[in-house]
Protein backbone atom coordinates (compact mmCIF):
# COMPACT_ATOMS: atom_id res chain seq x y z
CA UNK A 1 0.00 0.00 0.00
CA UNK A 2 1.45 3.36 -1.06
CA UNK A 3 1.69 6.44 1.10
CA UNK A 4 -1.06 8.03 -0.98
CA UNK A 5 -3.39 5.11 -0.22
CA UNK A 6 -2.57 5.32 3.49
CA UNK A 7 -3.20 9.06 3.49
CA UNK A 8 -6.52 8.56 1.74
CA UNK A 9 -7.59 5.81 4.11
CA UNK A 10 -6.53 7.49 7.34
CA UNK A 11 -6.93 11.21 6.82
CA UNK A 12 -7.20 13.82 9.54
CA UNK A 13 -8.69 17.21 8.89
CA UNK A 14 -6.28 19.92 9.96
CA UNK A 15 -7.79 23.17 11.14
CA UNK A 16 -5.10 25.70 11.98
CA UNK A 17 -6.99 27.86 14.46
CA UNK A 18 -7.89 26.25 17.77
CA UNK A 19 -10.58 28.86 18.26
CA UNK A 20 -12.51 27.60 15.22
CA UNK A 21 -11.81 23.90 15.77
CA UNK A 22 -15.28 23.11 17.03
CA UNK A 23 -17.28 19.92 16.71
CA UNK A 24 -19.63 21.72 14.31
CA UNK A 25 -16.70 22.61 12.05
CA UNK A 26 -15.01 19.23 12.29
CA UNK A 27 -17.70 16.58 12.11
CA UNK A 28 -18.62 15.38 8.64
CA UNK A 29 -21.62 13.02 8.30
CA UNK A 30 -19.95 11.47 5.25
CA UNK A 31 -16.33 11.27 6.40
CA UNK A 32 -15.87 9.85 9.88
CA UNK A 33 -15.02 6.60 11.64
CA UNK A 34 -18.41 5.96 13.23
CA UNK A 35 -19.09 2.71 11.38
CA UNK A 36 -15.75 1.04 12.04
CA UNK A 37 -15.70 2.17 15.69
CA UNK A 38 -19.17 0.78 16.31
CA UNK A 39 -18.19 -2.48 14.64
CA UNK A 40 -15.03 -2.63 16.79
CA UNK A 41 -17.16 -2.14 19.89
CA UNK A 42 -19.45 -4.98 18.76
CA UNK A 43 -16.40 -7.19 18.13
CA UNK A 44 -15.02 -6.38 21.59
CA UNK A 45 -18.34 -7.41 23.12
CA UNK A 46 -17.93 -10.74 21.33
CA UNK A 47 -14.41 -11.06 22.73
CA UNK A 48 -15.60 -10.28 26.25
CA UNK A 49 -18.48 -12.76 26.02
CA UNK A 50 -16.20 -15.48 24.68
CA UNK A 51 -14.81 -16.23 28.13
CA UNK A 52 -18.08 -17.07 29.93
CA UNK A 53 -19.75 -18.56 26.84
CA UNK A 54 -16.74 -20.62 25.79
CA UNK A 55 -15.62 -21.47 29.33
CA UNK A 56 -12.19 -19.86 29.12
CA UNK A 57 -10.25 -18.04 31.84
CA UNK A 58 -12.57 -19.32 34.53
CA UNK A 59 -15.56 -17.80 32.76
CA UNK A 60 -14.44 -14.22 33.37
CA UNK A 61 -13.15 -11.53 31.02
CA UNK A 62 -9.41 -11.29 31.87
CA UNK A 63 -9.38 -7.56 31.07
CA UNK A 64 -11.37 -7.04 34.27
CA UNK A 65 -8.17 -7.75 36.20
CA UNK A 66 -6.27 -5.01 34.35
CA UNK A 67 -9.19 -2.68 34.96
CA UNK A 68 -9.10 -3.41 38.72
CA UNK A 69 -12.56 -4.99 38.62
CA UNK A 70 -14.20 -1.70 37.61
CA UNK A 71 -15.37 -2.88 34.20
CA UNK A 72 -14.43 -5.10 31.26
CA UNK A 73 -14.18 -4.90 27.48
CA UNK A 74 -17.87 -5.60 26.97
CA UNK A 75 -19.02 -2.91 29.38
CA UNK A 76 -16.63 -0.35 27.91
CA UNK A 77 -18.02 -1.13 24.46
CA UNK A 78 -21.60 -0.72 25.65
CA UNK A 79 -20.60 2.63 27.17
CA UNK A 80 -19.19 3.65 23.80
CA UNK A 81 -22.39 2.58 22.06
CA UNK A 82 -24.48 4.80 24.33
CA UNK A 83 -22.25 7.85 23.82
CA UNK A 84 -22.35 7.51 20.04
CA UNK A 85 -26.05 6.71 20.11
CA UNK A 86 -26.86 9.89 22.03
CA UNK A 87 -24.66 11.91 19.67
CA UNK A 88 -26.34 10.52 16.53
CA UNK A 89 -29.91 10.15 17.79
CA UNK A 90 -30.02 13.76 18.92
CA UNK A 91 -28.97 14.77 15.41
CA UNK A 92 -31.73 12.53 14.07
CA UNK A 93 -34.38 14.23 16.19
CA UNK A 94 -33.19 17.70 15.21
CA UNK A 95 -33.34 16.73 11.54
CA UNK A 96 -36.83 15.22 11.76
CA UNK A 97 -38.19 17.62 14.40
CA UNK A 98 -41.38 15.53 14.64
CA UNK A 99 -41.86 13.00 17.40
CA UNK A 100 -43.77 10.51 15.24
CA UNK A 101 -41.21 10.53 12.41
CA UNK A 102 -38.35 10.39 14.91
CA UNK A 103 -39.77 7.32 16.69
CA UNK A 104 -40.57 5.66 13.36
CA UNK A 105 -36.95 6.05 12.29
CA UNK A 106 -35.76 4.55 15.55
CA UNK A 107 -38.12 1.60 15.14
CA UNK A 108 -37.06 0.75 11.59
CA UNK A 109 -33.42 1.03 12.59
CA UNK A 110 -33.38 -1.39 15.52
CA UNK A 111 -36.45 -3.60 15.26
CA UNK A 112 -35.96 -5.50 11.96
CA UNK A 113 -32.60 -6.99 12.96
CA UNK A 114 -33.85 -7.49 16.51
CA UNK A 115 -36.84 -9.47 15.26
CA UNK A 116 -34.61 -11.41 12.89
CA UNK A 117 -32.35 -12.33 15.83
CA UNK A 118 -35.40 -13.72 17.66
CA UNK A 119 -36.47 -15.71 14.59
CA UNK A 120 -32.95 -17.02 14.03
CA UNK A 121 -32.90 -18.46 17.54
CA UNK A 122 -36.47 -19.75 17.63
CA UNK A 123 -36.59 -21.42 14.24
CA UNK A 124 -32.99 -22.20 13.27
CA UNK A 125 -30.46 -22.43 16.09
CA UNK A 126 -32.66 -23.67 18.94
CA UNK A 127 -34.32 -26.43 16.86
CA UNK A 128 -30.88 -27.68 15.83
CA UNK A 129 -29.79 -27.61 19.47
CA UNK A 130 -32.96 -29.53 20.44
CA UNK A 131 -32.23 -32.08 17.74
CA UNK A 132 -28.66 -32.36 19.03
CA UNK A 133 -29.81 -32.97 22.60
CA UNK A 134 -32.93 -35.09 21.97
CA UNK A 135 -32.10 -36.72 18.60
CA UNK A 136 -35.56 -35.75 17.40
CA UNK A 137 -37.47 -32.54 16.80
CA UNK A 138 -40.51 -34.01 18.56
CA UNK A 139 -41.69 -31.85 21.45
CA UNK A 140 -39.75 -28.73 20.54
CA UNK A 141 -42.67 -26.67 19.22
CA UNK A 142 -44.99 -27.77 22.02
CA UNK A 143 -42.77 -27.02 25.00
CA UNK A 144 -45.40 -25.08 26.93
CA UNK A 145 -44.51 -21.66 28.36
CA UNK A 146 -40.87 -22.14 27.31
CA UNK A 147 -41.79 -22.77 23.67
CA UNK A 148 -40.29 -20.92 20.70
CA UNK A 149 -43.70 -19.32 20.08
CA UNK A 150 -43.66 -17.78 23.54
CA UNK A 151 -40.02 -16.79 23.05
CA UNK A 152 -41.09 -14.65 20.08
CA UNK A 153 -44.22 -13.16 21.66
CA UNK A 154 -42.69 -12.49 25.08
CA UNK A 155 -39.66 -10.71 23.65
CA UNK A 156 -41.32 -8.98 20.70
CA UNK A 157 -41.16 -5.43 22.06
CA UNK A 158 -37.44 -5.16 22.96
CA UNK A 159 -37.81 -6.08 26.65
CA UNK A 160 -36.62 -9.66 27.17
CA UNK A 161 -38.88 -11.79 29.38
CA UNK A 162 -37.88 -15.25 28.14
CA UNK A 163 -34.17 -15.90 27.76
CA UNK A 164 -34.08 -19.59 26.93
CA UNK A 165 -36.19 -22.09 25.00
CA UNK A 166 -37.19 -25.46 26.41
CA UNK A 167 -34.34 -25.73 28.94
CA UNK A 168 -31.70 -26.02 26.22
CA UNK A 169 -27.95 -25.28 26.51
CA UNK A 170 -27.57 -26.96 29.91
CA UNK A 171 -24.34 -28.68 28.80
CA UNK A 172 -22.58 -25.48 27.71
CA UNK A 173 -19.90 -23.72 29.79
CA UNK A 174 -22.26 -20.79 30.36
CA UNK A 175 -24.53 -23.09 32.37
CA UNK A 176 -21.81 -23.29 35.06
CA UNK A 177 -21.48 -19.53 35.54
CA UNK A 178 -24.62 -19.05 37.63
CA UNK A 179 -26.13 -16.58 35.16
CA UNK A 180 -29.62 -17.00 33.76
CA UNK A 181 -29.34 -19.36 30.80
CA UNK A 182 -29.86 -17.29 27.67
CA UNK A 183 -29.79 -17.65 23.93
CA UNK A 184 -29.09 -13.98 23.44
CA UNK A 185 -27.83 -12.20 26.53
CA UNK A 186 -26.73 -9.14 24.54
CA UNK A 187 -30.28 -7.97 23.89
CA UNK A 188 -30.75 -6.59 27.41
CA UNK A 189 -29.18 -3.25 26.44
CA UNK A 190 -31.69 -2.52 23.68
CA UNK A 191 -34.52 -1.90 26.13
CA UNK A 192 -32.56 0.80 27.90
CA UNK A 193 -31.35 2.32 24.66
CA UNK A 194 -34.94 2.56 23.43
CA UNK A 195 -35.97 4.17 26.73
CA UNK A 196 -33.29 6.79 26.09
CA UNK A 197 -34.69 7.30 22.58
CA UNK A 198 -38.16 7.89 24.01
CA UNK A 199 -36.90 10.25 26.73
CA UNK A 200 -35.01 12.31 24.16
CA UNK A 201 -38.03 12.35 21.85
CA UNK A 202 -40.33 13.52 24.65
CA UNK A 203 -37.80 16.20 25.62
CA UNK A 204 -37.84 17.43 22.04
CA UNK A 205 -41.61 17.23 21.72
CA UNK A 206 -42.28 19.35 24.82
CA UNK A 207 -39.59 21.83 23.84
CA UNK A 208 -36.96 20.98 26.45
CA UNK A 209 -34.23 20.53 23.81
CA UNK A 210 -34.54 24.23 23.03
CA UNK A 211 -33.24 24.93 26.52
CA UNK A 212 -29.95 23.07 26.46
CA UNK A 213 -29.20 23.84 30.09
CA UNK A 214 -32.10 21.60 31.12
CA UNK A 215 -30.47 18.66 29.30
CA UNK A 216 -27.26 19.51 31.15
CA UNK A 217 -29.17 19.28 34.45
CA UNK A 218 -30.71 15.93 33.47
CA UNK A 219 -27.31 14.58 32.41
CA UNK A 220 -25.74 15.68 35.68
CA UNK A 221 -28.58 13.99 37.56
CA UNK A 222 -27.87 10.65 35.87
CA UNK A 223 -24.17 11.19 36.49
CA UNK A 224 -24.81 11.85 40.17
CA UNK A 225 -26.81 8.64 40.54
CA UNK A 226 -24.03 6.66 38.80
CA UNK A 227 -21.41 8.16 41.12
CA UNK A 228 -23.63 7.53 44.16
CA UNK A 229 -23.84 3.87 43.24
CA UNK A 230 -20.04 3.61 42.94
CA UNK A 231 -19.42 5.38 46.25
CA UNK A 232 -22.13 3.46 48.11
CA UNK A 233 -23.31 0.30 46.27
CA UNK A 234 -25.36 -0.66 49.33
CA UNK A 235 -27.62 2.34 48.83
CA UNK A 236 -30.84 0.45 48.24
CA UNK A 237 -33.36 3.05 47.05
CA UNK A 238 -33.68 3.29 43.29
CA UNK A 239 -33.70 6.95 42.36
CA UNK A 240 -35.10 6.13 38.90
CA UNK A 241 -37.33 3.09 39.55
CA UNK A 242 -39.46 3.57 36.43
CA UNK A 243 -36.62 3.62 33.92
CA UNK A 244 -33.25 2.55 35.33
CA UNK A 245 -31.89 0.98 38.49
CA UNK A 246 -29.04 2.87 40.15
CA UNK A 247 -26.39 0.49 38.83
CA UNK A 248 -27.46 1.31 35.26
CA UNK A 249 -27.53 5.11 35.65
CA UNK A 250 -24.31 5.39 33.66
CA UNK A 251 -26.23 4.37 30.51
CA UNK A 252 -28.60 7.39 30.34
CA UNK A 253 -25.74 9.58 31.56
CA UNK A 254 -23.60 8.54 28.59
CA UNK A 255 -26.51 8.76 26.15
CA UNK A 256 -27.42 12.30 27.15
CA UNK A 257 -23.76 13.28 27.36
CA UNK A 258 -23.50 12.21 23.74
CA UNK A 259 -26.62 14.27 22.98
CA UNK A 260 -24.99 17.30 24.60
CA UNK A 261 -22.11 17.06 22.15
CA UNK A 262 -24.68 17.58 19.40
CA UNK A 263 -26.60 20.31 21.22
CA UNK A 264 -23.42 22.26 21.98
CA UNK A 265 -21.54 21.36 18.81
CA UNK A 266 -20.70 24.99 18.04
CA UNK A 267 -19.01 25.33 21.45
CA UNK A 268 -17.25 21.96 21.89
CA UNK A 269 -13.56 22.30 21.02
CA UNK A 270 -11.98 19.30 19.32
CA UNK A 271 -8.22 19.56 19.64
CA UNK A 272 -5.79 16.73 18.95
CA UNK A 273 -3.81 17.46 22.10
CA UNK A 274 -6.96 17.30 24.21
CA UNK A 275 -8.05 14.16 22.39
CA UNK A 276 -4.79 12.32 23.00
CA UNK A 277 -4.76 13.47 26.61
CA UNK A 278 -8.33 12.17 27.01
CA UNK A 279 -7.32 8.78 25.60
CA UNK A 280 -4.39 8.54 28.03
CA UNK A 281 -6.50 9.65 30.98
CA UNK A 282 -9.16 7.09 30.03
CA UNK A 283 -6.56 4.32 30.10
CA UNK A 284 -5.19 5.62 33.40
CA UNK A 285 -8.59 5.58 35.11
CA UNK A 286 -9.25 2.08 33.80
CA UNK A 287 -6.02 0.80 35.28
CA UNK A 288 -5.66 2.94 38.39
CA UNK A 289 -9.27 3.64 39.40
CA UNK A 290 -11.87 6.34 38.98
CA UNK A 291 -13.43 4.90 35.82
CA UNK A 292 -17.02 5.97 36.55
CA UNK A 293 -16.27 9.30 38.19
CA UNK A 294 -13.51 10.54 35.87
CA UNK A 295 -13.06 7.99 33.12
CA UNK A 296 -16.59 7.91 31.65
CA UNK A 297 -16.88 11.63 30.78
CA UNK A 298 -13.27 11.71 29.57
CA UNK A 299 -13.88 8.57 27.50
CA UNK A 300 -16.90 10.24 25.91
CA UNK A 301 -14.78 13.21 24.79
CA UNK A 302 -12.00 10.92 23.53
CA UNK A 303 -14.52 8.90 21.54
CA UNK A 304 -16.21 11.89 19.90
CA UNK A 305 -12.79 13.36 19.10
CA UNK A 306 -11.64 10.11 17.52
CA UNK A 307 -14.66 9.48 15.30
CA UNK A 308 -14.58 13.08 14.05
CA UNK A 309 -10.86 13.54 13.54
CA UNK A 310 -9.72 10.10 12.39
CA UNK A 311 -11.57 9.11 9.27
CA UNK A 312 -11.85 5.47 8.22
CA UNK A 313 -14.68 6.27 5.83
CA UNK A 314 -13.61 3.63 3.29
CA UNK A 315 -14.78 0.93 5.74
CA UNK A 316 -18.34 1.95 4.95
CA UNK A 317 -17.99 0.68 1.40
CA UNK A 318 -18.70 -2.85 2.64
CA UNK A 319 -21.79 -1.71 4.55
CA UNK A 320 -22.52 -1.34 8.25
CA UNK A 321 -22.21 -4.70 10.06
CA UNK A 322 -21.98 -3.17 13.55
CA UNK A 323 -25.55 -3.59 14.82
CA UNK A 324 -25.98 -7.02 13.28
CA UNK A 325 -22.67 -8.18 14.72
CA UNK A 326 -23.94 -7.19 18.16
CA UNK A 327 -27.40 -8.78 18.01
CA UNK A 328 -26.39 -12.07 16.32
CA UNK A 329 -23.09 -12.78 18.08
CA UNK A 330 -24.37 -14.19 21.38
CA UNK A 331 -26.63 -16.88 19.84
CA UNK A 332 -23.86 -17.82 17.40
CA UNK A 333 -21.44 -18.25 20.30
CA UNK A 334 -23.96 -20.28 22.28
CA UNK A 335 -24.59 -22.45 19.24
CA UNK A 336 -20.86 -23.14 18.87
CA UNK A 337 -20.66 -24.07 22.56
CA UNK A 338 -23.73 -26.31 22.27
CA UNK A 339 -21.97 -28.37 19.61
CA UNK A 340 -18.76 -28.73 21.58
CA UNK A 341 -16.69 -25.87 20.19
CA UNK A 342 -15.70 -24.54 23.61
CA UNK A 343 -13.35 -25.24 26.49
CA UNK A 344 -15.42 -28.33 27.30
CA UNK A 345 -15.21 -29.76 23.80
CA UNK A 346 -13.26 -29.59 20.58
CA UNK A 347 -11.44 -26.32 21.33
CA UNK A 348 -10.18 -27.12 24.82
CA UNK A 349 -6.48 -27.04 23.93
CA UNK A 350 -3.85 -24.33 24.17
CA UNK A 351 -5.27 -22.25 21.31
CA UNK A 352 -8.90 -22.92 22.18
CA UNK A 353 -9.78 -19.41 23.38
CA UNK A 354 -8.15 -17.77 20.36
CA UNK A 355 -9.92 -20.16 17.96
CA UNK A 356 -13.28 -19.61 19.67
CA UNK A 357 -12.89 -15.82 19.70
CA UNK A 358 -11.70 -15.63 16.08
CA UNK A 359 -14.49 -17.86 14.80
CA UNK A 360 -17.12 -16.03 16.85
CA UNK A 361 -16.06 -12.60 15.62
CA UNK A 362 -15.85 -13.79 12.01
CA UNK A 363 -19.25 -15.48 11.99
CA UNK A 364 -20.95 -12.64 13.87
CA UNK A 365 -19.44 -10.05 11.51
CA UNK A 366 -20.56 -12.07 8.49
CA UNK A 367 -24.06 -12.28 9.96
CA UNK A 368 -23.99 -8.54 10.59
CA UNK A 369 -22.91 -7.82 7.04
CA UNK A 370 -25.62 -10.07 5.57
CA UNK A 371 -28.16 -8.46 7.88
CA UNK A 372 -27.19 -5.01 6.66
CA UNK A 373 -27.39 -5.86 2.96
CA UNK A 374 -30.43 -8.14 3.07
CA UNK A 375 -32.52 -6.45 5.75
CA UNK A 376 -31.39 -3.31 7.54
CA UNK A 377 -30.54 -1.02 4.63
CA UNK A 378 -33.83 -1.91 2.94
CA UNK A 379 -35.76 -1.10 6.11
CA UNK A 380 -34.04 2.28 6.20
CA UNK A 381 -35.52 3.17 2.82
CA UNK A 382 -38.74 3.63 4.79
CA UNK A 383 -37.29 6.33 7.04
CA UNK A 384 -39.61 8.95 5.57
CA UNK A 385 -42.60 6.68 6.25
CA UNK A 386 -44.39 3.83 4.50
CA UNK A 387 -44.88 5.07 0.90
CA UNK A 388 -48.60 4.27 0.59
CA UNK A 389 -49.49 5.68 3.98
CA UNK A 390 -47.40 8.79 3.38
CA UNK A 391 -49.08 9.39 0.02
CA UNK A 392 -52.54 9.07 1.61
CA UNK A 393 -51.62 11.52 4.36
CA UNK A 394 -50.42 14.03 1.77
CA UNK A 395 -53.56 13.53 -0.27
CA UNK A 396 -55.91 14.19 2.64
CA UNK A 397 -53.77 17.11 3.79
CA UNK A 398 -54.13 18.73 0.36
CA UNK A 399 -57.79 17.74 0.09
CA UNK A 400 -59.35 18.01 3.54
CA UNK A 401 -62.84 16.64 4.02
CA UNK A 402 -65.37 19.51 4.13
CA UNK A 403 -67.22 19.86 7.40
Amino acid sequence: MTKAHVAGFLSMKKIPSLRHQTLEDTFSPHANSLTIVRWLFAALVVVSHSFPLGGYHGGGDPTSTFFKGQTDLGSISVAGFFVLSGFLICRSYLSSNRLGLYLWRRIIRIMPAFWMALLLVAFVLAPLAWLHEHHSIHGYFSAGPASPWHYISANFFVSIYQWNISDLLHATPFATTGHVMAWNGSLWTLRFEFICYVLLGIAGFVGVLRYRSLIVVATLFFYGVAVLHVLDPSYGTNVMPIFFSNDLASLPFLFFLGALFTLYQEKVILDDRLGIAAVLLTIATLHEGGWTIIGLPVFAYALIWFVCRVRFSQFERIGDPSYGTYVYAFPIQMFLAEFGYSNLGHWSGRWGALAYITTSVALASLAGLLSWHLLEKHALTLKQGVPGVTALKRHFTRNPTPE
